[in-house]
């Protein structure tokens, strides 16, 4: 609002105190009351037009009369009437401290069971302030203590604003299967008992689940639904909010353009209307939107604006985690990538402190590309890993697959450095072609069987790619032998793992894989090499790739003899069961190859790009992963 605008308003409104004020003075006693029922009056009025400003202080006046002056009591309703506006626009005005202390009065003055209504709605109401302020279990406990009350009073239509705002608690909270079963719950009342205004906010509240979970079609189908029901009742502050919305979903589909039209449209209504919780957000979404399209001077503005109004209001919740969040993006894009991690880091720590599953992936996602930037991969694939993890488990569809890209092209980084090693190992013989990628299949094959999973499966795959990678340091004639090797030759071979752990020295890896390579040819009863560790003080990783070795050299063509088939292969390792192998991998493992499971492998003629290939199938799951689990912990 332009000050002359504004300084008007101020000079109207006092004016207008004052003359009710003398009039009070010159009135008698029973006066009073009509003094307080217009100054409610015109508190409602200033609320219903937005001005909270003006509504407060009208009802501050009201309270002082009202306490000050030693007036008889007057109704309950009109007492509960003064405390719901006052907290109506206190909240609108983001103080919501004081807006929880006015709806605890109204708890405070109903005495009897009578006024279980008003109880109902006022739980109701505090515990979506309680849910802006990211407090999620005592507003689930207020939500629920509402939809209880509700129940008794067999109200309907309370019940269905109460099971609404528990949906986005249950939202922000990334439990989206609860939110959706309570909206539909919800939706169903509603539509019972015919109410297009409480159908319209859960329609709206059950699209920005659709959008979190990437079906964005389906999102924009139910925001646009409920912006027709708001604009045909004129709701002008909810319509804004689903203009934000739908500029949300515009923007994660690439669609920016169209999305900054929505944002501004919510902006200026925002602005207009006074709504500063409306506000703050479209600020934080504008910032974001600025910044994808390069614009960083008005993404700081818009980003700023957020972080002051927040530091105003003391408000630590799921929108400081998004300001954080943004504030850590642009830093990051303005190469400052101390302050981008200090943001990003304060953010995630706020994020799990209240419980937001869905912004702490984000979060995640965000610090995993700094990372990468910073080249501190471990911490990025780390940081990437959680987030693909946890939008996995929300079924949050497109944000999983966002995140998937990034891990695969940070990950191609490695891919690549291993297929070049592993390369120059079988360039080192041709009769050793592809050895390390179909131990690598071999070993994957085993290391699913037995249910591991994730950050495993890649630690045990990325090591069997590299196991022989100390084979460059071997001499030609050692390696190409056709006969029996010497004592000396022999103890040249056993130094490889060793050659291979001092090659990946100084290289930083996401996995921890150089143990497995180290140890991938000692033995159960200790007589392995190089240190000769014995049973489980060998890695498991390492035993696994030991008998994917032993297999794939025992049935693939030498120089020294030919492939043995896989009956005799596996009776050869047989004999060493407990010895060489350990028993329950091996038997394992024996499973496998009978089941036909490996026969795609054995002595095969591996493709140029098999590495990329063998490494995509780490992230596919398991059909029966409980069975799985169970596998695993019997060894």
């Amino acid at each position: 609002m332009p000050e002359q605008t504004r300084t008007r308003v101020n000079v109207d409104f006092q004016s207008e105190l004052e003359h009710m004020l003398m009039a009070r003075r010159a009135a008698t006693e029973p006066d009073w009351a009509n003094t307080i029922t217009n100054l409610l009056k015109l508190a409602r009025e200033a609320n219903e037009s937005f001005e909270f400003d003006r509504a407060v202080e009208y009802l501050n006046t009201l309270e002082e009369i009202w306490n000050t002056k030693g007036l008889p009591e007057f109704s309950l309703e009109l007492r509960f009437e003064l405390h719901r506006e006052k907290g109506k626009a206190l909240a609108s005005q983001g103080k919501l401290d004081k807006a929880t202390h006015e709806y605890q009065k109204i708890l405070n003055f109903c005495r009897d069971a009578g006024q279980l209504r008003v109880k109902s709605e006022t739980f109701t109401q505090i515990g979506q302030l309680m849910a802006k302020k990211g407090d999620h279990d005592r507003a689930l406990g207020y939500l629920q203590r509402a939809i209880g009350a509700y129940r008794r009073l067999d109200d309907q239509r309370g019940m269905c604003k109460a099971l609404r705002n528990l949906g986005v608690i249950y939202v922000e909270l990334g439990e989206f299967e609860e939110a959706e079963g309570t909206y539909d719950e919800a939706i169903a009342v509603a539509r019972e008992i015919g109410d297009d205004m409480v159908y319209a906010d859960l329609v709206n509240n059950l699209g920005t689940i659709m959008n979190m979970r990437g079906k964005w079609q389906k999102a924009l189908e139910l925001y646009r639904e409920s912006l027709r029901i708001y604009e045909a009742n004129k709701e002008i502050r909810k319509t804004a909010y689903t203009r934000n919305n739908v500029g949300i979903t515009l923007t994660e589909q690439g669609m920016d353009d169209d999305a900054f039209s929505w944002f501004q449209e919510a902006y200026e209504i925002a602005v207009s209307i006074k709504d500063e919780a409306l506000t703050l957000i479209v600020d934080i979404n504008l910032a974001d939107l600025y910044l994808k399209k390069g614009d960083l001077a008005d993404a700081k503005r818009h980003c700023r604006r957020a972080e002051q109004y927040l530091i105003k209001t003391n408000r630590s919740n799921s929108t400081l985690v998004e300001t954080k969040k943004t504030a850590g993006k642009i830093a990051y894009h303005e190469q400052d990538y101390d302050c981008a991690l200090s943001y990003l880091t304060e953010a995630l720590d706020l994020s799990r402190h209240i419980g937001a599953q869905f912004l702490e992936a984000e979060v995640l996602l965000e610090r995993g590309k700094l990372f990468m930037a910073m080249e501190r991969h471990l911490d990025s694939l780390t940081d990437l890993e959680s987030s693909y993890h946890i939008y996995t488990g929300l079924k949050a569809d497109g944000k999983r697959e966002q995140t998937e890209e990034v891990i695969n092209s940070l990950e191609s980084l490695y891919l690549d450095i291993f297929n070049s090693m592993a390369q120059r190992v079988d360039r080192k013989d041709q009769y050793t072609k592809g050895h390390s990628d179909r131990v690598a299949s071999l070993s994957l094959l085993l290391a699913k069987e037995l249910g591991l999973r994730g950050n495993m499966l890649k630690t045990i795959v990325a090591a069997a790619l590299l196991h022989d990678v100390g084979k460059i340091h071997i001499d030609n004639t050692i390696l190409k032998k056709a006969g029996k090797l010497t004592d000396r030759e022999f103890q040249a071979i056993q130094k490889h793992p060793e050659f291979g752990v001092e090659l990946l020295r100084g290289k930083e890896f996401p996995w921890d894989i150089k143990p497995l390579v180290l140890h991938h040819h000692e033995k159960m009863n200790g007589r392995g090499y190089p240190l000769g560790l014995k049973g489980e003080d060998i890695p498991l990783g390492a035993r696994i790739i030991c008998i994917a070795d032993v297999f794939d050299a025992l049935t693939s063509d030498r120089v020294y003899r030919a492939a043995f088939d896989t009956d005799k292969a596996l009776d050869i390792m047989q004999k060493e069961s407990g010895t060489s192998f350990d028993p329950v991998l091996l038997k394992c493992f024996m499973n496998i190859i009978h089941q036909g499971k490996a026969d795609p492998v054995i002595n095969a003629r591996t493709r140029e790009d098999e590495l990329y290939s063998i490494w995509s199938q780490c992230t596919i799951e398991d059909n029966n992963p409980k069975q799985a689990k169970q596998a695993v912990t019997a060894t």
